[in-house]
């Protein structure tokens, strides 16, 4: 697909002030100041140099936007144009068409600035989104210089202690996490979270998301006691709000748990899991449905430690909550039971999985309403063993990312019935020779969750996957380290509305 360029997109920044909008000296350099706006971004869009430190695809040698037609000078013509172009934005970043939703994006930005300038704080809200797509899709610099645009507009127009310096000092948080570049990221998720607090006060739920980034970026230094620090933070207001023994507080011990079991704290996480599952079972009663989810991070926690028998009791103990409700919800049940399924097999007991999988699927199809998560969990073959994917060779172990290129491997192969992967085969790499065994064995080893069709467990074949990898010359491939933290969800960051 072809992409927007990455020095295109961030032309809205450049243009905000004299200076542009460039990376901090600590950061790789700063932006030459130019003569004038106009001239530095189409100097910018010609010859990009984006920060060293900065990582992430950048986009290149693709179609630039198309030229825009002039805003109109009535007033309500050119907001009708501007709320048009956004809506349009809207519907392809919901339809996951991200480089389109990105152009649109930077459409967006560029009527807002032909319409009220360049300076003016309509354009904060269209930097953002803007900012949001380019992280989103992997283009970092460019999306670091347009949150830093949006804060600098805000700046200038309400201060710097405006509460809608928030989300952008949140979106450039978690951009230079996903750059490696987390010091900065917790400068600017700590301002985030001091005008949070001022505006909202110290015990409010909005900091949640950005304590959650100041967790990650102090689990990227290395500060696991300051990462704890914020996850037990979020137990302590809800308890402040609700009190100790309240069942609202269990979510976010719920939350608290997995953190703790990413850690690697397995007897604190089970502590914590039991904790809640003690509070609703004295609020609620011992079918309090909401167990369940309590009870399956517990299985999860055994088979983790190798105690797969535990984990198995501990499912089947979450089917019987269930069902002792005189209604049972279909959709948690059949969660429970795929849970079982793949636990069966992950332990290479097809027979055994089958019979939780037809279970799960009969609960699934009993209701329209959840056929849509039926084709999410039964749709295609699922990856649930084997090990993690090689994504460095060893020549790039211990090297700085920018110092790195990138390369790919296709792959083709077939899922059986049982859940097993056949027909192994490279069918495309860039460059050769790098990845292609140490993938080849990796898949050949790994256990699947198989497609059903009409309840039935089917084979899948000529399957492809693609895998990226990073490489800085030709050698064998190194696994990652099992003991790797998982990586977090993919944050796709908050979007504004014009006039929030």
């Amino acid at each position: 697909m072809q992409t927007v360029n990455a020095t295109s997109l961030a032309l809205i920044a450049l243009l905000l002030s004299p200076a542009g909008v460039g990376m901090a000296d600590e950061h790789g350099g700063a932006a030459q100041e130019p003569r004038d706006n106009a001239a530095a971004g189409a100097a910018r869009a010609e010859s990009p140099e984006p920060p060293a430190d900065l990582t992430g695809p950048s986009p290149a040698d693709a179609d630039s936007p198309p030229e825009l037609p002039p805003v109109p000078d009535d007033d309500e013509a050119a907001a009708a144009a501007i709320e048009a172009a956004y809506r349009r934005f809207l519907r392809l970043r919901e339809e996951d068409r991200d480089q389109e939703a990105m152009r649109a994006a930077l459409q967006v930005a560029e009527l807002t600035q032909q319409r009220y300038g360049p300076d003016a704080i309509e354009l904060a809200t269209p930097l953002i989104n803007l900012a949001v797509m380019q992280s989103q899709t992997g283009d970092l610099p460019a999306a670091e210089q347009n949150y830093r645009a949006a804060i600098q507009v805000i700046e200038r127009r309400e201060g710097m202690l405006s509460a809608r310096l928030i989300n952008p000092l949140t979106g450039l948080g978690h951009t230079y996490n996903r750059a490696g570049m987390h010091d900065q990221a917790i400068e600017s998720f700590e301002r985030a979270l001091r005008l949070n607090n001022i505006e909202l006060g110290f015990t409010n739920f909005e900091q949640f998301g950005i304590q959650d980034g100041l967790t990650q970026s102090y689990v990227g230094i290395g500060d696991f006691e300051e990462a704890n620090f914020y996850q037990e933070t979020q137990v302590e207001i809800y308890q402040r709000k609700f009190g100790s023994e309240d069942p609202a507080v269990v979510p976010a011990m719920y939350k608290l748990a997995e953190w703790y079991s990413r850690i690697g704290d397995l007897e604190q996480s089970a502590l914590t899991y039991r904790g809640a599952d003690r509070i609703l079972r004295e609020s609620e009663g011992e079918a309090s449905e909401s167990r369940t989810d309590g009870l399956m991070g517990l299985a999860r926690l055994y088979e983790r430690q190798g105690n797969r028998p535990a984990a198995a009791s501990t499912l089947r103990k979450a089917v019987k909550v269930v069902e002792a409700n005189p209604e049972p919800n279909h959709l948690r049940r059949a969660q429970v039971h795929v849970a079982l399924g793949d636990l069966y097999s992950r332990e290479a007991r097809p027979n055994s999985a089958r019979v939780e999988y037809e279970i799960a699927w009969a609960d699934l199809s009993s209701d329209d309403a959840h056929l849509e998560e039926r084709d999410r969990v039964f749709k295609l073959p699922v990856r649930l063993a084997g090990g993690p994917f090689p994504d460095l060779a060893s020549s790039g172990r211990g090297r700085p990312l920018p110092e790195l290129r990138e390369g790919f491997v296709v792959i083709r192969y077939s899922v059986d019935a049982e859940g097993r992967a056949q027909d192994v085969t490279v069918i495309e790499s860039d460059p050769p020779d790098l990845i292609e065994e140490a993938l080849l064995t990796t898949y050949r080893r790994s256990l699947y969750r198989p497609r059903f069709v009409d309840g039935v467990p089917t084979p899948t074949e000529n399957l492809l996957s693609r895998h990226e990898f990073r490489y800085a010359g030709a050698a064998r491939a190194e696994q990652a380290d099992p003991g790797d933290l998982p990586p977090p969800a993919r944050d796709r960051g908050r979007l504004e509305r014009p006039g929030d």
